[in-house]
């Protein structure tokens, strides 16, 4: 055994993940390593930097084209990221939607990113990557399909730059997971849950109804709004009409957006509103696991 095998059993550095494992948490794969944190959109990029010892850099957002962007920014980029690594949002060229009677075999959601095939059956298209949330009460499931050729796309840009793609997420999907976490706590219909979810992702909305633990709808579109959240509002306006007058409405923004509250009051009359949002959030969601 080499002296530097000792040593890496020594100081622990043996049992960590690699750094190229996407099955860790992304501080169990960088510990004590500065990384940087991006999210692209269509006309849009967005970063910060995770330090080593855990705390955010303060972020910055950009608009125009990801790979001119990435290109004028290298180095600004790669200053924050140790080895150039980087976990990255995709906040355009995905689906979310919701499903039915899907494969729920042990570790399916797993099994999904390696062979989505076996837990998509017919439903399975290939050129794309899954990942899948399964309703424990019932038999949905919210299904994320994202571009194979969009995603190498990414990939290959950040190369270019210098940078080394450690994670490939979609930030719309991560906060809708935070969401469905932090307001189902109990199990097995002792206090069936009953909210109208409402995520904004640097201009992607998603919208999910659950009543009494069911998903009943499920709308996604990227792009929706920029400078003002009024077009999104425009999109969620038409479920005033569909969802029960009692449910409560939570919200889950990357960033708190300016007025979105007062705007969804005005919208939907005497349903309470729960924000969720915080400065940051996605980043610091996506830097914790």
């Amino acid at each position: 055994m080499k002296g530097a095998d000792i040593a890496a059993i020594l100081n622990f550095s043996a049992f960590r993940p690699e750094p190229d494992d996407s099955s860790a948490s992304w501080r169990k794969r960088f510990p004590n390593q500065r990384t940087a944190l991006l999210n692209i959109g269509r006309s849009s990029l967005s970063w910060s930097g995770v330090q080593r010892n855990g705390r955010l850099t303060e972020g910055d957002l950009v608009r125009g084209d990801p790979k001119e962007l990435l290109t004028q920014l290298s180095l600004q980029i790669r200053d924050l990221a140790e080895g150039g690594w980087t976990a990255v949002s995709m906040n355009t060229r995905y689906v979310i939607s919701l499903e039915t009677n899907l494969s729920r075999r042990p570790g399916s959601d797993e099994v999904i990113k390696s062979n989505p095939r076996s837990v998509l059956g017919a439903r399975y298209e290939r050129g794309k990557r899954y990942a899948v949330t399964h309703n424990p009460e019932t038999n949905s499931s919210i299904l994320l399909a994202i571009e194979e050729d969009h995603v190498r796309k990414i990939e290959a840009m950040l190369k270019e730059a210098g940078l080394q793609a450690g994670r490939v997420c979609c930030g719309a999907y991560t906060l809708l997971r935070h969401a469905l976490a932090q307001t189902n706590t109990t199990k097995g219909g002792e206090k069936p849950v009953s909210n109208f979810y409402i995520v904004c992702c640097q201009g992607s909305v998603c919208a999910l109804v659950q009543d009494q633990d069911r998903w009943l709808e499920l709308r996604s579109r990227t792009d929706v709004y920029e400078d003002t959240i009024d077009p999104a509002i425009e999109l969620l306006a038409p479920f005033k009409q569909r969802i029960p007058p009692d449910i409560e409405i939570v919200l889950a923004c990357d960033n708190p957006l300016p007025a979105l509250v007062e705007k969804m009051g005005a919208v939907f009359p005497g349903h309470r509103i729960t924000d969720l949002s915080q400065p940051d959030l996605l980043w610091t969601l996506i830097a914790q696991n």
